[in-house]
């Protein structure tokens, strides 16, 4: 993984504060839209944990499948 050093900057958003991530780290760390984090503080820095969405039902889970048609019989043929 490449390592990246970008400045980033707080901004005011609504009542909140906010940083906006860069693509590059977007890409790198394959990030998706309405991404949940885990956010702690570790020696005086903030650190976002991507959390690892599970899937909710079985079309989730085998969502973008594609059968190729392959099958084990289970009767070692």
């Amino acid at each position: 993984m490449a390592a990246i050093n970008e400045r980033v900057y707080l901004t005011k958003w609504g009542n909140s504060q906010a940083v906006i991530i860069p693509n590059s780290v977007i890409n790198q760390l394959h990030l998706t839209d309405d991404q949940e984090f885990i956010l702690t503080i570790q020696d005086k820095s903030i650190v976002l944990t991507p959390v690892l969405k599970r899937p909710r039902d079985i079309h989730e889970l085998f969502a973008g499948w594609q059968d190729d048609g392959n099958r084990d019989t289970g009767n070692g043929d």
